[in-house]
């Protein structure tokens, strides 16, 4: 009789940010203060973020500059990312061989599979597909193509990285959308190496839910070629419910309980996303901890955010063998992207 493979599992985290902090602050005197900027600047629940540009930027800037803006910040940021994951997998760059990424706020082609395949000097036989445009969720993609690529082929390694330079994706016509866009996101790069052995999350299933209906709730409009957020005031509310119809059809069939999950790894959206889930959910403050506290160090990253709390979890040293841990992302579609994860050693 055959033996059951054993599950991918995510074995190493790697995260960068850029050098460039600034507290809240410091940004609304940078983007010219008013009275709607104050309020959404300074309530915010966010104390620093890390964004790609110096001290004095006032987003004057054509669309040239800031697609090179991005492409460079994106590409530094992204290399940082895979080589602390590697260290910290212990693994080379001649191990790997998937590489999936992902961004929203990128514009490339190649794109970013290329150019960190040639940066990393990665084997020019690398596998890859990058998953373009699908918003805050898109981390959790990348890490179901990474499981479902693992699944063919058990002795590979894979390389997951989402990579957003939300700072590029500014867009200033005087709207409370593009005034909360300049309060809240942030600039980021996450990594996650996965292989089929090795002490990690152990990625036990993947779940989907795209609700089309509520497609206008998030995303980006093109104006002259500009990014413009699109981001309901109604989103938090369909979010949650959303959120909440997945993740329980997820432990449904899985045969569990909420109270079976020990960590809960959530987009950090926002104070109001996060309070709606929590609501919704039945979570305690205790639960959104790690979500809380990346929110505050950086701001909502896009889709780079997830794997920041997952770092944070990882990092902890508090995992231990049987632990069960719900990762989660919600992003333009309306999509909500979920993982059941269990920790094996």
């Amino acid at each position: 009789m055959d033996r059951p493979r054993s599950l991918p599992r995510i074995v190493a985290v790697g995260t960068a940010v850029p050098r460039q902090r600034y507290s809240q602050q410091q940004l609304l005197e940078m983007a010219g203060r008013d009275r709607t900027r104050e309020t959404f600047f300074l309530n915010s629940d966010i104390d620093y973020r890390h964004l790609y540009f110096e001290p004095g930027f006032t987003g004057q800037e054509t669309i040239d500059e800031m697609l090179a803006r991005a492409r460079q910040g994106a590409a530094e940021l992204g290399v940082e990312a895979i080589r602390q994951c590697l260290e910290r997998a212990g693994a080379d760059t001649s191990a790997v061989d998937f590489l999936t990424t992902a961004t929203c706020t990128v514009t490339l082609c190649p794109h970013l599979d290329t150019v960190f395949m040639r940066d990393l000097q990665l084997s020019p036989s690398v596998q890859r597909a990058h998953i373009g445009d699908t918003g805050c969720a898109a981390a959790m993609v990348t890490l179901q193509a990474a499981w479902n690529h693992l699944r063919a082929f058990p002795d590979h390694h894979a390389l997951a990285v989402a990579t957003e330079l939300c700072s590029a994706a500014y867009y200033r016509d005087g709207s409370v959308e593009s005034i909360v866009g300049e309060a809240i996101f942030g600039d980021g790069s996450g990594a996650l190496y996965l292989t089929c052995s090795g002490t990690g999350f152990e990625v036990v299933a993947n779940k989907t839910l795209i609700r089309t209906e509520h497609m206008g709730l998030t995303g980006f409009q093109f104006p002259g070629g500009w990014r413009r957020l699109v981001l309901s005031k109604d989103l938090p509310a369909v979010g949650a419910v959303v959120l909440e119809e997945l993740v329980g059809s997820l432990l449904e069939e899985q045969g569990l309980k909420k109270s079976d999950i020990r960590f809960w790894i959530l987009h950090s959206a926002g104070r109001k996303v996060l309070d709606r889930a929590k609501e919704r959910l039945g979570l305690s403050e205790q639960d959104l901890c790690y979500c809380r506290d990346v929110f505050r160090r950086y701001g909502n990253m896009s889709s780079a955010t997830v794997l920041f709390v997952l770092d944070q979890v990882m990092s902890s040293g508090l995992p231990r063998p049987g632990d069960l841990a719900v990762m989660a992302a919600m992003g333009a579609g309306f999509a909500a992207e979920t993982a059941l994860l269990r920790w094996v050693e």
